[in-house]
């Protein structure tokens, strides 16, 4: 999957063409309305002032895709003088071709904003400020597992005599626990193949390492682990996307989809616990976006339109991020702090479900 996707000169992310947007494999929200920025640029401004307004503020963004995101929430950050001079913005992306997208988005704005391949190079000695990501984990490279009647093995990916690649078995790496879903008292039925993500986790652990002071936030479609590891999902989540179409093998098409798989919120959480941080919240998209008052926001801008409604295209496209039946179920929010105990964000004040991550470890000591 790494290969696959990060390989420097064949890989899905480094090939001349985009795979964002109309002419892509896939499209995410801050392509499809400025709302999704401008209102969680919001967010991060109720955190600035929790943490008293302090004369530096660092945003992280990992995984910026077109830039489309990065430049709502500058955009908007302009309409808060003292916030916006605070501001400082580093994107995490490794590669050449989004990259120069994002710089030619942001050409504006390119004296306040710096490149990073890393996660750790953007954040150096440490920062205050918040680091996020939007469809950013579920496109870490999992481990391929799959239960049989020996235990838990690893499923590889190997090439035939005619060429061909197809899985096969292997022992399970060294990183890789025999006991990893017993000891979170799961039972996975024999034959069920599946994904752990321990990437995303380690990925986790290190924004925990990085994140001084602030909030972690990650936006992605997933579950818990108690919905992710059921006999209903009993060939795991990891696909391909290739001109907004599906692809069930994800052999198929090597360096040329987009490869994905949910995100194991539960997980997440333990992986931010491990890099010191505190639980915030965890809610569906629609409730957090509604949390900061995106209907709000669209009777604002009918009337500021100085008609009875918005157009329609525009309506619906926002309606989008909330709606059950679109995005608002199927993507989730996990916030994680540091340094500010008891942070009440306004994206969870409707609905803030972490209770459901029922096998995240307490912190000790």
């Amino acid at each position: 999957m790494e290969l696959a996707l990060y390989h420097p000169i064949f890989g899905y992310y480094h090939r001349s063409s985009t795979p964002i947007g109309r002419d892509g494999d896939y499209v995410t929200a801050p392509v499809m309305t400025t709302l999704f920025g401008e209102l969680l640029c919001l967010q991060f401004i109720e955190v600035w002032e929790m943490m008293g307004e302090p004369k530096r503020f660092t945003l992280i963004e990992a995984g910026p895709g077109t830039g489309h995101l990065a430049a709502d929430i500058l955009k908007t950050a302009q309409k808060f003088p003292r916030f916006d001079q605070a501001l400082e913005y580093r994107l995490v992306e490794t590669s050449p071709v989004l990259r120069t997208m994002q710089k030619e988005r942001l050409a504006p704005d390119t004296g306040r904003c710096a490149w990073y391949n890393t996660l750790a190079q953007a954040g150096g000695a440490g920062i205050e400020g918040v680091i996020f990501g939007n469809e950013f984990l579920d496109a870490l490279p999992v481990c391929w597992l799959e239960m049989t009647p020996a235990g838990l093995r690893e499923v590889g990916v190997q090439v035939t005599a005619a060429g061909d690649l197809e899985t096969k078995t292997l022992p399970l790496n060294h990183r890789l626990d025999p006991l990893y879903f017993e000891r979170m008292g799961l039972n996975l039925p024999v034959g069920m193949r599946t994904e752990v993500g321990l990437q995303a986790r380690d990925w986790m652990q290190c924004a925990g390492e990085i994140l001084r002071r602030g909030l972690v936030l990650m936006i992605d479609y997933g579950y818990t682990a108690q919905e992710y590891y059921t006999a209903a999902r009993h060939r795991g989540t990891l696909v391909g996307h290739r001109q907004h179409c599906l692809i069930d093998d994800p052999l198929s098409y090597p360096g040329e989809m987009d490869l994905t798989a949910h995100v194991d919120f539960t997980a997440m959480a333990q992986g931010g616990v491990a890099g010191g941080l505190e639980p915030c919240g965890y809610t569906t998209q629609g409730w957090f976006f509604m949390g900061l008052g995106l209907l709000e926001r669209l009777e604002a801008l009918a009337r500021a339109r100085g008609s009875v409604g918005l157009g329609t295209q525009i309506r619906q496209t926002a309606l989008r991020l909330i709606l059950p039946e679109e995005m608002g179920e199927r993507f989730k929010v996990l916030s994680m702090t540091a340094g500010l105990p008891g942070c009440p964000l306004s994206g969870y004040r409707l609905r803030n479900q972490w209770e459901a991550l029922a096998t995240t470890p307490k912190r000790h000591g």
